[in-house]
């Protein structure tokens, strides 16, 4: 039986009831079998933007360099790389409207992306961009593409700051007769770690990415009748560790984009990255702050067509061992220190939402409206 919100407490975290407590487990999110394959990291995340240049600026500000090759592009692409070894990490393609694409996973062997093609009836072709590849696309349940691919050639990391920097603790001093001064700069991206969807279909969704990406849930948010509508979901790479969460499932009236994150050295390197931002005027959204689930510490921007973007350090990670924990859906547990969750990140329902919400089915209006008031909750007691 899961611990009643696997321990987590924060200011606001005793206003439920026993009865709400033991909620959250009692459906618990299943497996469903064998998964096709097991995908092993992220490749890259897909977006479409009418300006590529401002875009551009935006990522280079934000800790990103542009990939090898990418100048010599046909000027209706752009790829963006971190300083780790990805050829890129992020793609924009020129378009009218601003919108999210989809997202790119590597698999282990070229007879994993042969047994996805046969499976899916889908034709392997060759992966755009630096670095060449495989690739076979797929579209989850609400349209989003997921590419599959393999063969990727992998680059040379770029020089940055890889360790922490030395701490001097009350008991024990590390640094001595030397100052610590970190410079103004963008914060170094070594990684695209994660996207959060809203899903119009969560149980459809879920299955969906457990049987074709082989993900686990990590930790899984239910409303207080027990019904899971947030799914954090790890990669399965056995015993080795992977990120808390790959891709967050999150239910609503709709299918959009919520946010991705990219992982960069540390807290310094996160707090540098804001002031730059900050100086260059680019719209700050929320931190820096740690999250409680995953615990890394975070930061929130929007980048110049107003999708989220975070950075993010320091973040939990586990192997295939660990089992699913759940918890009750609340806004206040978003957050364990840092400034409150901003109002916007609360999606608000359009008229068409509504309209969909008020015809549709007795069981979706009731766990909807159950995530309604769970996220209508004070995220803190002193906060109205």
């Amino acid at each position: 039986m899961a611990t009643p919100l696997d321990q987590i407490v924060y200011p606001g975290s005793d206003q439920y009831t026993a009865e709400e407590l033991a909620a959250p487990g009692t459906i618990p999110i299943g497996l469903h079998g064998e998964p096709l394959v097991k995908v092993i990291d992220t490749a890259y995340i897909a977006f479409q933007v009418p300006d590529l240049q401002r875009q551009k600026a935006f990522l280079a500000d934000f800790g990103m360099v542009a990939a090898q090759g990418e100048a010599q592009g046909d000027g209706a692409s752009l790829y963006m790389r971190g300083y780790g070894t990805a050829p890129y990490i992020y793609v924009a393609h020129k378009g009218s409207e601003p919108g999210f694409l989809g997202a790119g996973f590597l698999l282990a062997c070229e007879e994993d992306l042969q047994r996805v093609a046969q499976d899916t009836g889908r034709p392997m072709e060759a992966l755009d961009g630096p670095g060449g590849g495989q690739r076979v696309r797929l579209r989850d349940p609400d349209g989003f593409f997921v590419d599959l691919i393999w063969g990727r050639q992998q680059v040379a990391p770029l020089p940055t700051r890889s360790e922490g920097l030395p701490v001097n603790l009350p008991g024990t001093k590390n640094r001595v007769n030397r100052a610590l001064r970190t410079p103004l700069e963008p914060s170094p991206v070594q990684r695209f770690g994660h996207y959060v969807l809203m899903v119009s279909d969560f149980e459809a969704s879920w299955r969906w990415y457990r049987s074709h990406l082989g993900l686990l849930p990590t930790d899984v948010q239910c409303t207080t009748s027990g019904h899971p509508v947030l799914a954090f979901c790890r990669l399965d790479r056995g015993e080795l560790p992977s990120d808390h969460h790959t891709v967050v499932l999150a239910s609503g009236p709709r299918a959009t984009y919520m946010h991705s994150a990219y992982e960069t050295v540390d807290q310094d390197a996160i707090v540098q990255g804001q002031q730059y931002l900050k100086q260059k005027g680019w719209r700050h959204f929320w931190g820096m702050g740690r999250h409680i689930l995953g615990s890394q510490i975070f930061d929130y921007w929007l980048d110049p067509h107003g999708h989220e973007v975070e950075h993010y350090a320091d973040g939990d990670v586990f192997d295939n061992t660990c089992p699913t924990q759940y918890h009750l859906m609340d806004r206040g547990g978003l957050w364990a220190w840092g400034d409150d969750v901003p109002a916007a990140m609360k999606p608000k329902p359009r008229f068409a939402d509504i309209v969909k919400l008020v015809l549709g089915g007795g069981a979706k209006r009731k766990m909807l409206f159950e995530m309604k008031r769970a996220m209508d909750r004070a995220p803190r007691p002193w906060l109205k």
